[in-house]
């Protein structure tokens, strides 16, 4: 009986730490950056009511080979930023200008957030991984 409780309470937990997710706002899917030039990227933590603490966020900009292109978890390409998400006071939303590359290869490309956050009381590590598709040229 105590194990169902506790993994109902695992599950649950689970869940919740989930759904405090982080999403990519800006490049939209399909933008095209410029070898050289900076680009915004704006991301945005989820509004829950549980302890959050995210401690570190990754930028990364892979080329693919053809219209194939690694997953953030294995693959991220060249590294535009590292280091804490960093919101304005009482806001969800932060924005990073980042450039890209200038030896980078035209074509498609894959830009890759890492998002590692504590929630709960207990903090739970979770990490996150996020995508999106832009071509370069």
């Amino acid at each position: 009986m105590y194990f169902v409780k506790t993994l109902f309470y695992l599950a649950t937990l689970l869940g919740f730490a989930l759904a405090q997710s982080m999403e990519i706002l800006a490049p939209p899917a399909g933008t095209t950056l410029t070898p050289g030039n900076n680009f915004t990227v704006q991301l945005q933590m989820s509004n829950f009511p549980e302890n959050i603490d995210v401690v570190a966020v990754v930028i990364g900009l892979q080329h693919c080979l053809g219209t194939q292109c690694d997953p953030p978890t294995e693959v991220m390409g060249s590294i535009l930023y590292q280091g804490p998400f960093t919101p304005p006071v009482g806001q969800l939303t932060a924005n990073y200008s980042v450039a890209v590359p200038s030896s980078f290869s035209s074509g498609t490309a894959q830009l890759g957030v890492i998002n590692f956050f504590m929630v709960g009381a207990g903090y739970m590590p979770v990490v996150q991984y996020l995508n999106e598709t832009v071509t370069v040229c």
